[in-house]
């Protein structure tokens, strides 16, 4: 019997299309869902861009399942490779806020609305243990057949409360507007609501997960259509892009990679991104055949290892003259110490230079130090305002550590 499997994402919102991933073992969809079983809190209409996002994976046999942290694993190595296409994405599969959640089945009560509301669940054609279930009222003669006994009243509602709300969407009125200082004026036609792109009626948004499923969308496929199931609301083509990956990554070093993306605190997601070259301290010189006597030193040979000063002087040039300004001037700190910054058009050696930059602000990070040897020192207050100045230094260390997790992948099939 196939099986289908919901993982949760974050940072995925507003993601407004579909990914298919494939070229490992199992290929998997990342899509807009709704969240929460809602019910009592069902909406006439969603914005796709306010929707998060789920990755669906299919066994087509309980014996082909993998576990959970298997499941994750594989994401893992799918998202790492979304993120080098999309350096704005931040989505994995580290989850803090749980949305889903395992119904007790022995219990005459399931959970919906973000498990704010028990709705009384019973399978009258099914389970031989209900022997009746019929309404007090006895001018009630509503079909139970629904086993979620509220949604044979509520599913009546939203069809109502759907096409109502679809009809006001489309409303227009005449206006008669004298023109003032602050406007125009203006006598016609218009519509009484204005709606961004990407407008779900409740039933479009309902359909997600069933449009989504990884049985039923390919590798190569364009879009997906959502039938508007109303002839007021439009159909509406959500794109799918198509991701390939032939090839894992080391574990430990996506954990690292990904603690760095997903964290909210610029100062943490600094350090997530560190921690994947600091993997390599040791091993970095061994690898060079140099002396490293210090991490200063460890780091520029893992720098080395990775990049040249070719490669540093590109990837600054790419990142456009603003970002290559903002790198050049001093980072201001906690402290009444500035970080001095890297200046990439102007090294005599780019690798020492680079190093020696990220150095400091790994330090400045790390360390609560007021003083170093007698003398004042630079460091960064959490959720300070200055902490946001290391944005530009997170988008380097970033870079560095996707080339030392696939620098990693090679050397480890040598």
């Amino acid at each position: 019997m196939a099986l289908n499997i919901q993982f949760q994402l974050s940072n995925g919102r507003g993601l407004g299309k579909a990914i298919v991933f494939h070229g490992l073992k199992f290929n998997v969809v990342v899509h807009p869902t709704i969240h929460g079983q809602p019910i009592l809190t069902s909406q006439a209409f969603y914005y796709l861009d306010q929707l998060d996002s789920i990755a669906e994976i299919r066994f087509e046999t309980d014996k082909e399942a993998l576990r959970d942290s298997e499941v994750e694993y594989l994401i893992d190595n799918y998202l790492f490779k979304y993120s080098k296409l999309h350096a704005d994405s931040f989505m994995t599969s580290k989850v803090t806020d749980p949305k889903y959640w395992r119904d007790d089945y022995s219990d005459m009560y399931a959970e919906y609305d973000h498990r704010n509301t028990n709705a009384l669940v019973l399978d009258k054609g099914n389970d031989e243990s209900v022997l009746a279930i019929r309404p007090l009222d006895e001018s009630d003669d509503t079909d139970l057949s629904d086993w979620c006994l509220v949604r044979n009243y509520s599913d009546i509602i939203i069809s109502q409360y759907v096409s109502s709300m679809s009809e006001l969407v489309h409303k227009k009125m005449h206006i008669e507007v004298m023109p003032t200082l602050e406007r125009d004026g203006y006598v016609g036609k218009k519509r009484i609501l204005e709606c961004d792109a990407g407008l779900l009626s409740y039933y479009q948004a309902q359909s997600l997960d069933h449009s989504f499923s990884p049985r039923d969308v390919q590798p190569g496929q364009n879009s997906i259509v959502l039938k508007a199931y109303s002839e007021n609301i439009a159909d509406v083509d959500i794109p799918v892009e198509t991701v390939h990956l032939d090839k894992v990554f080391n574990p430990i070093l996506l954990s690292y990679y990904f603690s760095g993306l997903k964290a909210v605190n610029s100062l943490i997601s600094f350090v997530g991104f560190y921690n994947v070259l600091e993997y390599y301290f040791e091993e970095a010189p061994i690898i060079l055949n140099v002396a490293a006597s210090n991490e200063k030193k460890q780091l520029k040979c893992v720098i080395e290892w990775l990049v040249n000063d070719n490669d540093i002087s590109d990837f600054f040039q790419k990142n456009g003259a603003d970002f290559v300004s903002q790198t050049r001037k001093n980072i201001e700190t906690s402290s009444t110490i500035d970080i001095e910054g890297f200046d990439v058009g102007n090294s005599a050696n780019l690798v020492t230079g680079l190093a020696k930059w990220l150095y400091s602000i790994r330090c400045a990070i790390v360390h609560s130090k007021k003083t170093r040897s007698g003398q004042d020192t630079a460091t960064f207050e959490p959720y300070s305002d200055e902490a946001e100045n290391i944005h530009d230094a997170i988008l380097v260390v970033r870079w560095l550590s996707v080339a030392c997790i696939e620098k990693d992948c090679e050397i480890g099939r040598e």
